[in-house]
């Protein structure tokens, strides 16, 4: 302990009599290990961080898949959901879930208020209980019972916190509910997507207000999500065999509604993380590769110092310090500048979660709460002690290998670099290129690729269109004549209002997240009910294709005259029509969609037109086969609204609201938002790998650089003599240059080529985060080849220029 003592003083005054030294290597770790924290903090909150449930490792998700698509993200029908928690033996409880949304009325402004519809037992098997009142009981599933439990941000901003709220009533939807608990202060499930307001039970959804047979009750409606805890000793490969032998069972009990679909089991938050992963792991990975490239110039940094200090090496060897001993305190001072770094990172860290925490359309779960915890503190130590060893090894090694007589001989030429030295220090440039180059090349194809996706249009046009929604309470427009004739008076009212060049609505919005996705049968091609080719409907009013600018392609639209009592008619788009009538014309032809607001559809619906292809889901994705049908004949209650603009559409928003509230004072008006905010949104996370990337990358170049200039610079300085011989001998100033030039080119070249091979291959790591480019595009490996050559290029002249301006007799003289 006493000579760890003697080492650490040591370092701190052989340290401090060097600032420059110091400043520079502590600058260039901190900016490595600074990166490496805030995104580790990152991970850490989203990944790492167990779910705020108490033993969340057990906690499951239930999914269903669709064999033929692959597809893993199918929701379940509720009595698959109860089929499954009767027959499997891995998990002790489960219980179902869905999102709904509900207008509270009676306190004060209309509210709208998105609420989980939850079986009875979901807190039990989150095992977290309501901080007031009590949780679901069975009796509570029951049809026909209104119960719910508050959330506690609710409780405090609607009911000001009002202890007494237990057994007191409210108003949802014009229908009465008890409430019979508040949830915890920070509660939140599902922990993706926006908190809820309220929790009530599925009892809500098994009493249909038009007598038509209840969601629940159908096994074909594939809506709710199901979370379920393992039992003790059950492993998740163990759920996941037993689920799909499940699923297989009610594949063939139901093959009408289960053909093709199986269950899966799934970790709760991998559920949760879902696409947010695979962009996370990447992005730590190109933070990493920015620490190796500053632990290569800090390396580079110590290795050029020992040099120096071969000399001093040897009088402590003369003294008895065996070479254990020298290495020692070598790697101590080399640990004490990671560890300087490591404390200046954590600055920079603490910024640079803020930042990222604060970035509220990313659409990565768990982002608002990264922040330096013990965890975090704990890999960044431990990033710095490592940080320091890795850098520090090699001048280590260098500098307690030395011929002690020369090293000791006064005048002798000690102090000059070895070939092993200068090979290592040229390895070692050669990594911080092939380093950088891999992260340049990752860095411009995201651009390249956020290039494209800006430029994808989205099948419409979102200048000038706003939106908003509005849900319909079942009490006073059960019926579809009531919804359409509220919808049809709204938009009359919203079309006259100055500014509006137009007005129509669409029931689910374009990537808005929602879907309605059915079966469909073409006539004179009968199919079994399961082999059914599937489509995405779109619900939409009068004028839709006008305000949002959607081309019609053939045929026409929908006119006022295909009313609810008119022949049925829909529409289809290009991928549609291309996949199930190649070679035809579609218009005549006729399809049945098995949705409709009163059951199955029991009609064939006349295709009138064929309409351009709107990206419904996101930007890079194929567009699938979609069908519009007209809101006036199958009336499903909410719709959203869409409002094209003269000027800036959402300062039309306040005439609007008086619109609504003059049609029905209890109707809120939620979602308001510029349609352009959607696209942003939905572009969002890529726009953040290419923004992080591309800063770690452009980091990465600069250290890189540096590096390269200061191996050159310091190449030149001991090759001072050669050079001065050189010139007093007749070589030209040009000759100089370009000899210098040549070797730092070559450098750079070897660490191209070394760069250009790694990033080949780790392409498939970036395969699924590019748009209209590939992972191995040739072009963009050239221009980044060319521009680090020109970087290159330009960061070794300024050492030969000086080189070759060197007065000759001077480096002689001091020769």
């Amino acid at each position: 302990m006493n000579s760890l003592w003697q080492d650490l003083r040591y370092a701190l005054r052989v340290l401090a009599k060097q600032p420059g030294f110091t400043a520079v290597v502590v600058l260039t770790l901190a900016l490595g290990i600074g990166a490496n924290t805030a995104i580790f903090s990152v991970v850490n909150a989203v990944i790492l961080e167990p779910l705020p449930f108490p033993d969340s490792q057990q906690l499951v998700e239930i999914k269903g898949i669709d064999v033929r698509a692959g597809d893993a993200h199918r929701p379940l029908s509720y009595l698959d959901f109860v089929d499954y928690r009767a027959q499997n033996r891995s998990l002790e409880s489960s219980a179902a879930y869905d999102k709904n949304t509900f207008t509270l009325t009676g306190i004060g402004e209309p509210l709208h208020v998105e609420a989980g519809v939850v079986s009875a037992n979901l807190f039990d098997v989150l095992r977290t209980q309501p901080t007031l009142g009590r949780a679901f009981s069975a009796e509570d599933d029951k049809p026909g019972t209104r119960v719910a439990i508050l959330s506690h941000r609710m409780w405090q901003s609607r009911f000001g916190g009002n202890p007494n709220i237990l057994g007191t009533s409210i108003t949802l939807d014009t229908k009465p509910f008890t409430v019979i608990g508040v949830m915890p202060s920070g509660f939140q499930f599902p922990l993706s997507g926006q908190p809820l307001d309220a929790y009530t039970t599925v009892a809500v959804q098994m009493v249909s207000s038009s007598g038509d047979e209840p969601l629940p009750a159908q096994r074909g409606a594939h809506y709710i999500r199901a979370v379920g805890r393992l039992k003790p000793g059950v492993t998740m490969q163990q759920a996941d065999a037993d689920a799909h032998a499940i699923g297989g069972a009610l594949e063939k009990q139901y093959p009408d509604t289960n053909g093709h679909l199986s269950l899966m089991i799934q970790p709760e938050i991998d559920s949760m993380v879902g696409d947010a992963r695979p962009v996370l792991m990447m992005v730590l990975g190109a933070v990493g590769f920015l620490l190796l490239i500053a632990c290569s110039n800090a390396a580079n940094l110590l290795l050029a110092r020992a040099a120096g200090r071969q000399r001093e090496m040897a009088i402590r060897a003369s003294m008895g310090a065996g070479r254990a001993r020298v290495l020692r305190q070598l790697l101590t001072e080399s640990v004490l500048l990671a560890i300087a770094g490591g404390v200046l990172g954590l600055f920079l860290a603490v910024w640079g979660t803020t930042l990222l925490a604060g970035l509220q359309s990313v659409r990565i779960p768990r982002l608002a709460q990264a922040g330096i915890d013990l965890r975090v503190l704990a890999f960044t130590l431990g990033v710095s002690v490592l940080t320091g060893i890795i850098f520090g090894m090699a001048p280590a090694l260098h500098a307690s290998r030395f011929n002690l007589f020369l090293s000791l001989k006064e005048g002798g030429r000690a102090s000059s670099e070895t070939k092993r030295a200068s090979r290592a220090r040229n390895i070692l440039v050669v990594a911080q290129v092939s380093l950088a180059v891999i992260l340049l090349v990752g860095a411009s194809l995201l651009i390249e690729s956020m290039v494209h996706l800006t430029r994808q249009s989205p099948g419409f046009d979102p200048n000038g269109v706003m939106t908003f929604n509005l849900d319909l309470p079942d009490a006073r427009y059960g019926k579809p004549e009531q919804s359409l004739a509220f919808f049809r008076d709204l938009l009359e009212r919203v079309r006259a209002i100055p500014g509006v060049q137009s007005a129509s609505g669409v029931l689910p919005l374009p990537l808005g997240d929602d879907v309605i996705r059915t079966s469909f049968e073409i006539e004179g091609h009968p199919m079994a009910q399961s082999e059914l080719p599937r489509v995405h409907i779109r619900i939409v009013a009068q004028d839709y294709l006008k305000t949002m600018r959607i081309p019609l392609v053939s045929g026409r639209d929908f006119t006022p005259r295909d009313k609810r009592d008119a022949p049925p008619v829909i529409l289809i788009n290009e991928a549609l029509a291309r996949r199930y009538f190649p070679n035809e014309n579609p218009i005549g032809k006729h399809i049945k969609p098995s949705v409709s607001d009163s059951g199955p559809e029991e009609k064939m619906r006349e295709i009138v037109g064929v309409v351009g292809d709107v990206h419904h889901r996101n930007l890079w994705q194929p567009t699938d086969p979609e069908a519009y049908t007209p809101y006036d004949q199958l009336a499903l209650g909410g719709m959203n609204i869409v409002v094209r603009a003269q000027g800036e559409p959402m300062n039309l928003l306040p005439v609007i609201r008086e619109q609504v509230r003059a049609l029905d004072a209890e109707l809120p008006v939620y979602r308001a938002r510029d349609m352009s905010e959607y696209i942003s949104d939905s572009v969002a996370q890529r726009k953040f790998t290419s923004l992080l990337v591309s800063v770690f990358a452009a980091a990465g170049l600069l250290l890189a650089t540096v590096g390269l200039f200061g191996l050159i610079s310091y190449s030149v300085e001991q090759r001072r003599t050669e050079i001065g011989i050189r010139v007093a001998v007749g070589a030209e100033r040009g000759d100089i240059i370009g000899m210098v030039l040549r070797s730092g080119i070559t450098l750079a070249l070897a660490g191209i080529a070394v760069g250009l091979a790694g990033t080949f291959a780790l392409s498939r790591v970036l395969k699924n985060q590019l748009f209209g480019v590939t992972a191995t595009d040739p072009l963009t490996f050239i221009g980044v080849a060319f521009g680090l050559i020109a970087v290159a290029t330009a960061a070794c002249y300024i050492p030969a220029w000086r080189a070759a301006n060197a007065d000759p007799l001077v480096a002689l003289r001091n020769e």
